[in-house]
């Protein structure tokens, strides 16, 4: 067994194992043509379809921002589930709907280093899900860096059966100069500077990734914001208060637009979830 398939049995114990308590609907309105995706089984957890915005253009991909907060609105612990998600939020909304029909998945450096993570979905419902929507298996693995990352850590970088794209500053890719060279199925796209993503989700588009769900953190949230890339905003509040002090997804404000918003039942009474579309 490989590392890969060794990872993805365990997460897949962990997702059958977790109690996913469904949400129940608040509000469902909006007057924007949204693609609803769902199967019975996430319908019937996530008490309805869940929605996407379709791409603007055939230049940039559609892209996603998927967080959760404490209900004090902070968003940065060195383990995100103490913020209080729940299991359904995790194993049904972040590792699960919010990716299912996404191409790529994209985080922060510091996010994923010096983890064991791989951004995909591992609910077998949901494995199915994404099957049927005719995508392969794992989304392609997309990292930011501005200063590079450690290639010999981390199992995502070292199994040739996932794709991999860096999104690297020009200092960044030369610190990973020798390590893509041993890695192939590792491409990179080098930018000048952080406020050049637009043109980077631009060569996304030319190579084929049209959907790409982002998970932050929040200085790379806070970049793609400003630049006029999120359209849909998933975001959870959990019931309880955790995380580090004034650390909110983003500062400014944000022009958005309420499609959807659910409460969590069972043992997750309290927890909120919204879905924006930003303006």
């Amino acid at each position: 067994m490989t590392r890969l398939e060794a990872y993805a049995a365990r997460r897949t114990r962990e997702a059958l194992a977790a109690v996913i308590e469904p949400f129940s609907t608040d509000i469902e309105q909006h007057t924007r043509a949204l693609q609803p995706i769902g199967n019975a089984w996430t319908e019937a957890r996530f008490d309805g379809p869940f929605y996407l915005s379709p791409p603007r253009s055939t230049d940039l991909p559609a892209a996603s921002l998927v967080f959760v907060q404490s209900r004090d609105g902070d968003t940065v612990a060195d383990n995100p589930s103490t913020l209080g998600g729940g299991d359904a939020d995790k194993h049904l909304v972040y590792e699960g709907l919010s990716r299912v029909a996404a191409d790529g998945v994209l985080s922060g450096a510091s996010t994923i280093r010096g983890t064991e993570l791989v951004l995909s979905i591992w609910h077998p419902e949901l494995v199915a899900l994404r099957a049927a929507l005719g995508l392969p298996r794992h989304p392609v693995q997309i990292v930011a860096t501005s200063r590079g990352l450690r290639l010999d850590e981390g199992l995502m970088f070292n199994e040739p059966a996932l794709s991999v794209t860096l999104i690297a500053t020009r200092p960044g890719a030369s610190a990973m100069r020798e390590g893509l060279a041993a890695r192939p199925w590792i491409t990179a796209i080098v930018i000048d500077h952080e406020h050049d993503l637009p043109r980077a989700f631009s060569e996304l588009a030319q190579r084929g990734i049209r959907r790409v769900s982002c998970i932050g953190g929040r200085t790379l949230a806070g970049y793609l914001l400003d630049a006029g890339l999120i359209q849909d905003l998933y975001l959870t509040t959990s019931a309880r208060s955790a995380g580090e002090p004034n650390t909110p997804f983003y500062s400014k404000d944000l022009r958005r637009e309420t499609v959807v918003r659910k409460h969590g039942t069972g043992v997750d009474a309290g927890v909120v979830f919204e879905h924006f579309v930003i303006a």
